[in-house]
């Protein structure tokens, strides 16, 4: 053998204590396990399904005969539930139609799934109802209750039951990383924070790694994001062969494409599953087909531009019109106090009105409650000309991050829990804004944006989105843009409804809110 390669014996002596972390996890125990999780995630949604029902039948028979008495004057009919006892298996049927008992999926797909599935059943279970000619005999009332509470209860027992799953190793699968760089480093964090998929990166192929095998285990270029390099490209066939592991991920970046073909062809015999990971960074993801040519083995992505599509548009109009409304009554007695607050801490107007870029370029006047002194522009300018930290902050941020001694008193806390924003609230009503989308960019900021201006100014900004979730202000500008852009890319209304459930969670948890 080659002084650059490494001997059969020595590959095993280096990655010993990686195998011996895998003892028991074979072919057998991997094929038990997944019958066992099979097994729990139908008894996990049986268990949803059942509180869905105790739920609806509480809210039919004790809220909603005492609140309207003249639209449901009695309780359910007996006979509704002797017609609906089938109602869970089939719910359980098309759980299983859109394979969510085999397919690792991240949470919000997943959940997703599990609401266009229960979304089926309840289609299913009316139209039976109405051919079967009994639906004078079950209450559609009580069907309509089943079908909400199941789609926050399915989602919510599964991801409990699946780290529950995870705690005693079930869920668990071992996966090796073939790979280098960032897109090695993007998988790790990306499987780390989906804990629910149940995939565990133990080891890393380095493909990346260009000396040779006993200079690489010599120096033991270590680990990336804690976890431990077994090897180069080289050993790649003996580390697998060697190992248990039934599922590997392929993620590197700058190979030919010819090169990354033969790697991912040489590795699919070892192990049941790889997964590849093409740089691909940045491009629109949501609906995207795949097409295939047999004969001349070409493969086509085809990528949907969403913002052409009128439907998508008018539905999110519809959505902000509703929910924005919704929203702006449901905070009227917020928005009345807050403002009687600021009037009292300090001189000046209420509203803050800032001319923002809109949807093509246009100009809007954005409101927000006013969170800073009068002159804010004169103590701006004096606390850059004495501080480097804040000169630094400013120009990587276009903001202040450590402290701004432009904010009023009442004005820290407006900004500490968001309540400055609130009445954007109206721009959404007007349609100069949306709920959810890009960040509102000043006009100013147009020359910095760059080329990325051409994505983002295609789409209204948003009172959140997804750069609110991902670390608001923690973000860079350069971050912020990228964010934007990938979100106007992947327009969809449950992108829309999921960063609107994240950002009530990131505004109680105050993360990045400066």
């Amino acid at each position: 053998m080659s002084d650059k390669r490494l001997t059969e014996n020595e590959t095993r002596a280096c990655t010993a204590p990686f195998f011996s972390s895998l003892a028991g996890k074979s072919d057998v125990k991997q094929a038990l396990n997944g019958m066992l999780s099979i097994f729990a995630l139908v008894f996990f949604d049986l268990l949803a399904v059942g509180i869905s029902f105790l739920l609806a039948y509480a809210v039919r028979n004790h809220l909603l005969v005492v609140f309207f008495p003249k639209l449901f004057p009695e309780a359910i009919l007996p006979d509704t539930y002797r017609y609906l006892w089938w109602v869970p298996f089939i719910i359980l049927f098309f759980l299983a139609f859109t394979n969510l008992y085999h397919k690792r999926l991240p949470y919000w797909d997943e959940t997703e799934k599990i609401i266009k599935a229960s979304t089926l059943s309840l289609l299913f279970v009316i139209a039976f109802l109405y051919l079967a000619k009994i639906g004078s005999e079950v209450s559609r009332t009580y069907v309509l209750l089943i079908w909400f509470f199941s789609i926050f209860a399915l989602p919510l027992f599964r991801y409990y039951g699946k780290l529950f799953l995870r705690k005693i190793n079930i869920w668990n699968r071992p996966a090796l990383l073939v790979g280098y760089g960032e897109p090695a480093r993007l998988v790790i964090s990306a499987l780390s924070r989906e804990k629910t998929i149940g995939y565990e990166v133990l080891g890393i192929i380095d493909y990346g790694y260009k000396k040779s095998d006993r200079e690489y285990r010599r120096s033991q270029v270590n680990c990336i994001e804690n976890i431990p390099v077994l090897g180069c490209a080289a050993e790649a066939e003996q580390i697998i062969a060697s190992s248990p592991v039934q599922d590997i991920v392929v993620a590197t970046s700058g190979l030919k494409p010819e090169t990354l073909v033969n790697l991912t062809n040489r590795l699919q015999p070892l192990v049941r599953n790889v997964f590849l990971v093409p740089e691909l960074l940045g491009l629109s993801l949501q609906g995207i087909e795949i097409k295939y040519f047999f004969e001349e083995q070409v493969l086509l992505l085809h990528i949907k531009n969403r913002f052409k599509s009128t439907s998508n548009r008018v539905l999110k109009r519809i959505f902000d019109l509703m929910a924005g409304s919704l929203v702006f009554l449901f905070f009227v007695p917020v928005i009345m106090v807050v403002a009687l607050s600021i009037k009292l801490d300090s001189l000046g107007q209420v509203f803050f009105v800032q001319r923002r870029l809109g949807r093509n370029g246009m100009l809007f006047n954005m409101i927000k409650f006013r969170t800073m002194f009068q002159h804010s522009d004169v103590l701006l300018h004096e606390h850059l000309q004495q501080n480097t930290v804040a000169r630094a902050e400013w120009q990587q941020f276009n903001k202040l991050i450590t402290y701004d001694p432009r904010l009023t008193p009442v004005g820290r806390v407006l900004r500490t829990f968001s309540i400055d924003e609130l009445p954007q609230i109206i721009n959404v009503i007007k349609g100069e804004m949306s709920l959810v989308g890009p960040r509102p960019y000043l006009p100013s900021e147009l020359e910095q944006m760059g080329s990325w201006a051409h994505d983002i100014l295609l789409a209204k900004p948003g009172l959140t989105g997804l750069w609110q979730v991902s670390g608001r202000n923690k973000i860079s500008f350069a971050g912020r843009l990228k964010l934007d852009s990938w979100y106007v890319k992947n327009l969809s209304l449950w992108l829309d409804l999921v960063l609107l459930l994240k950002t009530i969670r990131v505004v109680f948890n105050r993360e990045g809110a400066y």
